[in-house]
């Protein structure tokens, strides 16, 4: 591990800092991986409707969408490490709150400003690791930070089962968590990047400026929302049992962690946008198999392990594409802009995937998956096209612009 950093980073105080950022996320992901499935777990415990906890669920988007636009303005006059302290402090306090207070109406409040600290938190993370990481090893940097991400997320769920879900104890464990993860910040203070000299890129001009990556972060989150939510109902109404249903889940986080490095070294020597455009193929073979395979012993396994992958892949891809093109204030706001389609996409996909389903049970769930994950590849294929006709018409003159186009249509 010591020798493949020092292959990618070579430069001690960037490595440190790297590690320290990627330590940070993944300790403050794990213990929102088990805290937001807690909430969720006792009310349904005290017998609150549906509604009210998807109410709760929802809250962290809501949140995203509002602040994501802000973020980049605040980090112009807020240093990065100031600011994912405050994140990480602001958490403690409101899980502390949590805790202390056992009002339904007080957890919505806390819920929600958890959510504004996260955004801020993932969004200085995210640009930050970018502009630490050079060219030709921006897929293998990106990847390690969404494989341990993705570990984290993974095993994080097992906290309940530890702990349980009643009482205080589980609230003050996350606390305790979130505490330690300040600690890898002393190793940043000195390293953060600048932009208070930057101007700011407001988010929605971004989106235009790349709208096949942004598209990518809103189809990532928009899969990811469906399957966790709706794959486990899926199953349950295809048959299987409910620990079947549950495990769907832990697959998928293992395919997911499993792909990481494996894409961040392709995205490294191939071309990236193609590299996208395959995941998602990959991600649409699999909601169109899955009312096929889902009852099947091995098969169903083994595509559930593959799709979480490519799933996550599409975001590493994603990361990796903007960090290429943009620095400073603009990765930034391309950062703002992926946490903003997150919120959209991610708020959009339960409710869209529970109404498709209600429509047409059970397989309206997989018609939603398919639908959007064939608006973006034409969506991806027609900028792709376009931007190969652009360098054609810049590098060519008009008669091998027309046969470079006729042996296109051939």
């Amino acid at each position: 591990m010591k020798f493949y950093l020092h292959s990618l980073i070579p430069e001690p105080e960037r490595r440190r800092v790297l590690l320290s950022i990627i330590g940070v996320v993944s300790v403050y992901g794990l213990t929102i991986g088990f805290i937001y499935p807690l909430v969720s777990l006792k009310m349904e415990l005290r017998g609150f409707s549906s509604t009210s906890i998807g109410v709760m669920g929802s809250l962290p988007f809501v949140a995203s969408i509002i602040f994501s636009p802000i973020t980049p303005l605040i980090m112009r006059y807020v240093n990065p490490t100031k600011l994912v302290f405050a994140s990480i402090a602001a958490d403690i306090s409101l899980v502390l709150l949590m805790a202390l207070i056992d009002n339904i109406y007080v957890w919505y409040v806390c819920r929600f400003l958890m959510g504004l600290a996260g955004t801020v938190l993932f969004i200085v993370s995210e640009t930050w690791i970018n502009e630490i990481a050079e060219d030709r090893v921006r897929g293998r940097v990106l990847s390690l930070y969404t494989f341990t991400i993705s570990a984290t997320w993974s095993i994080s769920p097992m906290f309940i089962f530890v702990l349980g879900a009643e009482g205080a104890l589980p609230f003050i464990v996350a606390a305790a968590l979130m505490t330690l993860s300040i600690y890898p910040l002393r190793w940043t203070k000195d390293s953060s990047p600048d932009y208070s000299g930057s101007r700011v890129s407001h988010v929605t001009k971004f989106i235009f400026l790349a709208p096949t990556a942004v598209a990518a972060a809103a189809l990532m989150a928009f899969e990811e929302a469906s399957v966790l939510t709706m794959l486990p109902v899926y199953a349950l109404r295809n048959g299987l049992t409910e620990q079947s249903s549950a495990l769907f889940l832990t697959v998928l986080a293992l395919g997911s962690m499993a792909v990481q490095p494996i894409i961040g070294s392709l995205a490294d020597r191939f071309n990236r946008y193609n590299l996208l455009i395959g995941s998602a193929v990959l991600v649409m073979l699999g909601a169109i198999l899955l009312p096929v395979i889902i009852q099947t012993k091995i098969s169903v396994w083994i595509v559930m392990f593959i799709w979480g992958g490519v799933i996550s892949a599409i975001y590493t891809l994603a990361l990796i594409i903007i960090g290429h093109r943009f620095r400073g204030a603009q990765l930034a706001a391309g950062n703002a802009a992926f946490g903003l389609m997150w919120g959209l996409a991610g708020g959009l996909a339960p409710i869209s995937g529970g109404v498709a389903m209600t429509i047409w049970d059970p397989n309206g769930f997989v018609v939603v998956l398919t639908a959007a994950t064939v608006a973006f590849i034409a969506l991806a294929v027609v900028r792709r096209l376009l931007q190969q006709a652009w360098q054609v018409s810049t590098d060519s003159s008009g008669l091998e612009i027309a046969c470079k186009f006729s042996q296109f249509l051939k």
